[in-house]
Parts: C-alpha cells; structure tokens; sequence
C-alpha cells in the first residue's frame, strides 16, 4: 500500500492516477486480481486496462454493461454475466467482481469505477486494501481537479473567491517565499489568523525538521514555470501539534494575474494515520499487539543476512501454550485472548529491547534472539521465559497454570541456514518438546526433522482412517468377581493400518489427542460402541444383560456437541441409556472443574452412567469426587502390586472404603493373577477386570466368549482366565 500511495503521489493527472491504480492493483498479482478502470460519459462509456508492456489501453463498452455496472451501487460484491465479462475482458467465471466507485458520474463529471475479479477480490484482508486504495484514488483524483481549477483560474477575476471559499489552504508566496496571500481557512485549519501569517516566511509555518528540504523543494520549482509538484511535509499548528499535509505547488511567477507560486495544501493528517494504523495491524497482531508473522519472517530473514555479513550469531525460539485448546473451549474465546495477551507480555518482559517476540499465529508464539554470544543464552532466555509463563494466572479470581513447550533453533556466527529453514528447525524441535512431557524446552537436532515429517505423515494417515473406517472396536469383558459372569464389556479402539496391520492405542491415541482429532475418533467409537452393545443384547439370552463402557477424553467431554453425540449414538442405535457407562480419567479435575459437573450432569441426565477411570493416580481429593455425579469407580491398575496381594500396600481396600462413603460400584482393573481376583474378592470388590480374565477382543470372539458363558447351568461357578 506505501508503493500505490508513492505512485498516486507522484501522479498528477487523471489518465496519471489510472494508470498508478491499476499497477497497484496489478502487484497483487495478475493471477490473483484483474482491473478495469471503467468511464462513464453520456453513452460513450469505456474500458480501461494495462497490456503487457503497462500501458494503458481501452476499448468502448455497451450502454448494457454500463447499466449493470451501475446498477451494483458504489461499492459492492456482484456477479456479471457471462458476454459483460467477455465485453470487459475478463477471465472467464461466475465469481464475484467487486465494484469500487472512484468519481460518481454527474451532469458535468465523467463517472469512474474500479472492477476487480480473481480470487484476491474473495478475500477479506484483499478487499479491505482494495477498498483503501480506492479511496486513495479518489483523493488523489479530487486533488488533480482541484489542482487543474485552481490552474486554469488562475488568470480570472473569480481566482479570489474561489480561494477563499476552498477548504485546503491556499498560499501565494514571492520569489524569496515570502506570504504574498494566505486563504481565510488557515484560521480554521492551523490556528492562526490571515494577518498574522501574510508579509511573513513561509518558513514559519514548517516543523524545524522541514524548513531546509522543503525550502529547496520550492526554490527548484522556480527552474521550471507552470510545473506542479506534490510535497509530503509537517506544518506547525499554533497550539504546537504537528498537522501532515501534502501541498501541490505550481510556479505562476510569470503569470500577470498572480506573479507568485501557489501552494495548494491538504491536511492528510486522519489519513496519515489510518495509513500507520493499517501499517501497524499488516506487521502486528491485533490480539497481543506483538509482531505477526510476516513481520517476524522478515526480521528473521535481516538477522541471517546480518550473521552472514557481519559475523554475530543469532537463535530462534518456537513457544507453543500446552493444551490452550482447552481455555477456549471450557472458558471461550474473550478469556483465551486475555490469556495470549498475559502470555504476550510475560515473554516481552523476559526478552531484550533488541530481541523480537511475535505471535505466530492461534496459540504458538516467536522469538528472535540477535547477538548471540553462544548456545548458553539462547537456553537462558528459554528458560526465563518458562519460568514467567509457569508463574500462576489470576483471571477473574481464579488461578491458572499455564504451561508451554520451547523449541529452540540456533545459527552460528558467519554459519547461518536461511530464515525458513531456522523457524522450521525451531518449530520441530518444539513439537519434540512437547512429545517429550510438555513444559520443557529442546534444542534442535538434525534427527527431530524426521519425527516431525513423522508425525505429520501420522496426521495424514489418522484422517484417511476416519475416512476409510480403519479403525475397529476390541471388547475387555468386566467380571462379576462372585460366580465369574460378564456384566459389561469396555470398549477399546484399534486401528487397523493398511500397511502396518493393528496398531495399538498408546501409538496414535496420544498425538489424536494433542491435534484434537480425539473428538472425531471418539465420535465413531460411541457410534460404533453403542450399535455393538445393541447387537450383543440382542444375542445374548443370559439374565445379566452385558453393558458397554467407552473411554471420553478431557477435550471430548469439553467439546460443546458431546450431549448431542451421546444421544444421537443411543438413538441411531436403539440402546437403553442404562446399558451405556461413560468413563472420564482423574485429570478431568485438574481442568475446568466447574464445566466438567455440568457436562457431566448433562450426560448422566440422558439417563447414562459415569465411570471414574483410571482412578488413584492422584489427581482426586475427597471434596472434589464428592461434587462429581459419578456411578463407578474404576481402581487403576498401578494400585496393584504384580502377583502381590493389595493388602500389603492398603491402597486398595482404601478404594473399596471410598467406593462404599460415595455410595459407588468399585471395578478393579489390571487383575493378572488368581491371587489378586481372590483377594479383592474377599474385600468385597464386586467386579473385575484384566487379563486375567480375558484380554480384548474382537466382536465376533466377544459374541462366542459371552456364549460360553451364558450356556452354563444357573449357580455355576464359571472358570476364569480362559483367555
């Protein structure tokens, strides 16, 4: 944009202007965005636009196409038929062209507009700087007119008048630029009365900075007779502030009715500053007001020039907020960007005033470390920024924790790979933090490239399983721990990979969760899951009809379609709500409590039960489980010592105390050994689970497993470990 106001500036006359404004347009790229510049003239209305070599050319357009044109109003999206498109040369396409009006068409004024087609037009960002550029044109075109008048009356009795009826200031100075005449508007414009600025060096008027260059501007133009300049300078205002004006200047020495230079100026003060804010808002983030993208990409990119040449080393930092997802979806989007905005300010304050912190974008911001000494303080600056980001948050009288992953990327000096290659090395090695246990830091390693090529190439293949159905159910029965019968099964994904054959949970499920493609997975597990739980009920004749337990991750149950899942699945599947056992993990606590009950209150509402999986790996406090509406308790598998009684540790019996305060059925899991399902057995625990019993499996061994089962005389004492 700072190149089309250079060139609008340096345009004088109108074909000028047009032709500065379709070059413009044209670095945005002709393959992005195509122009016409269309007049408007009584019926002998024309097209205008840039050939190959950038000279203008034009060719008439019908009174038809005009009246569409027309039609679409001044500024506004529209879609042309296919012979106006052919009549305007334009690509062939049913998009939209977006219609910008440059000079409304009147009795005595020839009518201008822009007409843009492409794919930038689309784009929110484009048409906001179309529409700028535009308005600039506009301008522009208004001061080459007024410029053009003020010219040609110059010679005219009526030049007087119309001066000081004009808005902009209007000055005539002598040879030595001294104040021959100063229009009336100066006093409402900069303060200061006719008299006081008359007979007086213009010089007054200029901010100190100005006085030499501009001076000499004008004394250059004395060479030249009847020739116009544009001039970007500052003018004192009489209060002190500084005004930004843009004064076009014509030498009239010579002319006998005016015998001096005439200064026509603007006050461009409110578009100077619209110009910087858009500036600003193109190289900074509106959220955290640090550096964007492209300005870090660019800076990045100054800095390995300036190792090269000069010698100093250099670092990037990738920083990502661990499970910031998370902020948005239990606290919404206001809370996550005060969140940003905090974190924005604890990087800045742990960086110097020469080092560049950016955000780059969603939750993952940038550093850029200049003058690096050595590899020690690129890992200091990584380590004070951690340090600040793990400080607690208070938000609304609330403490939060936030934790992130660093990746750090380090150029040596005289020695540094280009920029993209740096901010790549820096975002694998953060992604490899992150794998790691989050909350760390990592250098890069030349190796972490290929895991991170992994990684996204795992990305690829979990989607084209969602797509291509990959994935597959295997069922762990729950054992009445008593006489040995099934009361339910827990459903346990698999993938089964084209290439590499079943993959189990813990290779993909970890890094499903990270990218928050769990949801889509979990969304096909309820559906799967409850169809199968239909199927087995249908089957299975026993008197204990088998339910379904299926695993909800922390961002599935956060998820705002969770309920509507739920009981979609239940429907499409014509299960009983009550067949169904949903179970959540301990670290749902150390979230957002409070959205937690009440989704958790939603779901047990659709008449579901609630399972606490995983249970006593210490997240939970007595208050905390009191307040969630569970059914169950799932004992985790580490409170049992392999082939050790639990009694020697007391942790399960402990458990099995809870479970009977809290009103609470007790499953134990990770039974592997007859001592155990004894042991448990005697303490009162009503079911079991494990390999000891049987490992999972899937659907159709299910259906033969609960089969056996069911066929064995009432009383019974089944056998277990039959896997």
């Amino acid at each position: 944009m700072s190149a089309a106001g250079g060139l609008l500036v340096a345009a004088t006359a109108p074909q000028e202007i047009v032709t500065a404004a379709l070059q413009a347009v044209a670095d945005f790229g002709q393959d992005r965005v195509d122009a016409r510049v269309c007049r408007f003239s009584g019926g002998q209305d024309r097209a205008t636009a840039l050939d190959g070599d950038g000279k203008l050319s034009d060719w008439p357009i019908s009174e038809e196409v005009s009246a569409l044109l027309h039609t679409s109003g001044g500024s506004a999206l529209t879609k042309l038929p296919a012979h106006a498109r052919e009549e305007l040369k334009l690509r062939a396409g049913d998009d939209h062209v977006l219609l910008l009006e440059l000079r409304p068409a009147g009795p005595a004024n020839t009518g201008l507009a822009l007409v843009l087609s492409g794919e930038a037009a689309h784009d929110e960002e484009t048409r906001y700087a179309l529409r700028t550029l535009a308005h600039q044109v506009a301008l522009a075109l208004s001061s080459a007119e007024l410029s053009a008048e003020v010219h040609r009356r110059a010679s005219e009795a009526r030049f007087a008048t119309l001066v000081q009826n004009s808005s902009d200031l209007i000055t005539v100075l002598d040879a030595n630029n001294t104040v021959l005449y100063q229009s009336p508007s100066i006093e409402r414009v900069l303060g200061y009365t006719v008299e006081e600025v008359t007979g007086r060096p213009f010089e007054q008027l200029l901010h100190a900075d100005e006085q030499g260059r501009l001076l000499r501007r004008l004394t250059d133009g004395a060479d030249a007779a009847g020739r116009s300049e544009v001039i970007d300078c500052l003018l004192s205002h009489k209060d002190g502030s500084l005004r930004h004006f843009e004064i076009l200047h014509a030498d009239l020495l010579s002319d006998a009715t005016v015998g001096g230079i005439v200064l026509n100026g603007r006050d461009v003060s409110e578009r100077k500053a619209f110009e910087e804010q858009l500036a600003h808002q193109a190289f900074h983030d509106p959220v955290t007001h640090l550096a964007n993208r492209a300005l870090f990409n660019e800076r990045v990119r100054h800095a390995v020039a300036r190792t090269l040449r000069e010698g100093v080393g250099m670092a990037v930092l990738f920083v990502d907020l661990d499970d910031f997802k998370t902020v948005n979806d239990s606290l919404g989007h206001a809370v996550g960007d005060r969140v940003l905005l905090e974190v924005a300010k604890r990087i800045s304050t742990s960086v110097r005033a020469a080092d560049t912190a950016a955000r780059f974008g969603g939750d993952e911001f940038a550093i850029l470390l200049e003058d690096v000494v050595d590899l020690s303080a690129a890992v200091e600056t990584a380590e004070r920024i951690l340090d600040a980001l793990s400080r607690p948050l208070e938000l609304e009288g609330n403490q939060m924790i936030i934790r992130a992953s660093l990746g750090i990327s380090v150029a040596e000096a005289g020695n540094a790979a280009d920029a993209d290659e740096l901010i790549r090395n820096a975002d694998a090695a953060m992604y490899i933090a992150k794998s790691d246990g989050k909350g760390g830091y990592r250098l890069f390693e030349p190796a972490m490239h290929d895991r991170v090529v992994a990684r996204l190439a795992l990305r690829a293949d979990l989607q084209r399983a969602l797509e291509g159905e990959e994935f597959e159910l295997h069922y762990q029965p729950l054992v009445r721990l008593e006489d040995g019968a099934v009361t339910g099964v827990e459903a346990l994904v698999r993938w089964h990979h084209p290439t590499r054959g079943l993959i189990a949970p813990l290779e993909f499920i970890p890094f499903a969760e990270e990218s928050g493609m769990i949801v889509d997975i979990g969304r096909w597990v309820l559906r799967a899951g409850c169809r199968q739980a239909r199927a087995l009920r249908d089957r299975i004749t026993h008197p204990v009809l088998p339910t379904i337990g299926i695993n909800l991750s922390v961002k599935q149950l956060f998820h705002p379609d969770i309920v509507s899942d739920v009981a979609n699945a239940l429907e499409d599947a014509k299960l009983e709500p009550d067949a169904l056992t949903l179970e959540i993990t301990e670290s749902v606590m150390m979230t957002d409590t409070e959205l937690a009950i009440s989704r958790l209150n939603e779901l047990r509402a659709l008449g579901v039960r609630l399972a606490m999986d995983d249970f006593g790996t210490g997240y939970s406090s007595l208050s905390s489980l009191s307040m969630f509406p569970l059914d169950i308790l799932k004992m985790d598998r580490s409170l049992l010592a392999a082939g050790a009684s639990p009694v020697t540790s007391g942790l399960a019996s402990a458990v099995l105390s809870l479970g009977e305060t809290f009103d609470l059925e007790v499953v134990a899991e990770g039974i592997e050994f007859p001592e155990q399902s004894a042991t448990l057995k005697d303490l009162g625990c009503d079911t079991g689970q494990g390999f000891y019993f049987a490992k999972p499996m899937e659907s159709e061994r299910l259906i033969s497993f609960l089969e056996e089962r069911a066929g064995a005389p009432e009383g019974t004492v089944l056998p277990t470990g039959l896997d």
